[in-house]
């Protein structure tokens, strides 16, 4: 799988272009921009995906479905996309746990929001705001849950192997390094 990153919007939202044989995803398209068309140059989006459904993380979905472009996220999070952009084109497919999109796996991972998903590829993984270089992502927005967070964190960790994190704000960086250094995570482990 090939990795392509843009940095959109206000919040600074990291965008991924994923390509590989099983298609291209887009993830988390905070705001349609010049940067992120001159991301794309012209080549088909078979799936946008919003790993969660903060104003941050979807505010470019609409351009791109104009563009054909399928819109997915999981339901639970439907509501926060609603308050954000009220009257906004519905979404065309809604993913659960254990989807496979392009050779994504995905896993819903609720704790920033009750509908954050990670999705899991090839020794990578897109985390959203679940977990970031060195921290973690906020509890305290509505919908937010510290247990779920760290139920979360547990399945993460647990998985085999390491991975690239893409984080939904921040630089990647590798789950090794994260299990080893990130003090959530050690806390999650300790309690495990």
């Amino acid at each position: 799988m090939r990795v392509e990153t843009v940095v959109l919007g206000e919040l600074a939202t990291n965008c991924y272009l994923v390509e590989s044989d099983a298609g291209t995803v887009l993830i988390d398209p905070a705001v349609y921009t010049d940067r992120l068309q001159k991301l794309l140059h012209g080549r088909r989006v078979d799936y946008v995906v919003n790993t969660h459904g903060h104003f941050d993380h979807v505010g470019g979905n609409w351009d791109l479905k104009k563009r054909g472009s399928p819109l997915l996220i999981h339901h639970a999070d439907l509501v926060y996309v609603d308050k954000a952009f009220p009257g906004h084109p519905g979404f065309d497919r809604y993913i659960n746990d254990g989807d496979d999109i392009a050779g994504l796996h995905v896993i819903h991972t609720p704790g920033h929001s009750p509908g954050s998903v990670t999705l899991v590829g090839d020794g990578i993984m897109f985390t959203g705001d679940l977990l970031f270089a060195g921290s973690i992502g906020r509890t305290d927005f509505p919908g937010g849950s510290a247990a779920d967070m760290r139920r979360s964190l547990a399945l993460i960790i647990a998985l085999d192997g390491d991975f690239r994190v893409y984080p939904g704000h921040g630089p990647s960086t590798l789950l090794s390094v994260e299990r080893r250094i990130n003090p959530y995570l050690q806390e999650v482990r300790a309690d495990g």
